[in-house]
């Protein structure tokens, strides 16, 4: 699992901040469970930790982030979790603006 501190999280664009109209699963796990999920599940590569990530398709978003614990904090899950969700409204994974 990649170590070291939690990288800024990107804010993504206002036009993709908003609620999710498709069927919206949210898991949450330990950092541990999440890194393990996005990187092994979901192929992400990253020199960071993966501290979040969402799958979607035409009419379901997944998306799965960290429980409030240890160095994840309400304001951390929530930037976690607004990232994640613009990425179900259409926001690309290479973060273009």
């Amino acid at each position: 699992m990649a170590q070291g501190p939690i990288h800024p999280i990107d804010a993504p664009p206002a036009i993709y901040q908003h609620g999710y109209r498709g069927g919206l699963t949210v898991r949450q796990g330990s950092l541990a469970e999440v890194e393990h999920f996005c990187h092994t599940m979901h192929g992400i590569v990253s020199q960071y930790r993966a501290l979040g990530c969402s799958k979607v398709d035409t009419q379901r978003c997944f998306v799965m982030i960290p429980k409030i614990g240890g160095p994840i904090t309400a304001r951390i899950q929530a930037q976690i979790r607004a990232h994640e969700m613009a990425h179900c409204n259409g926001w690309s994974a290479d973060h273009a603006h």
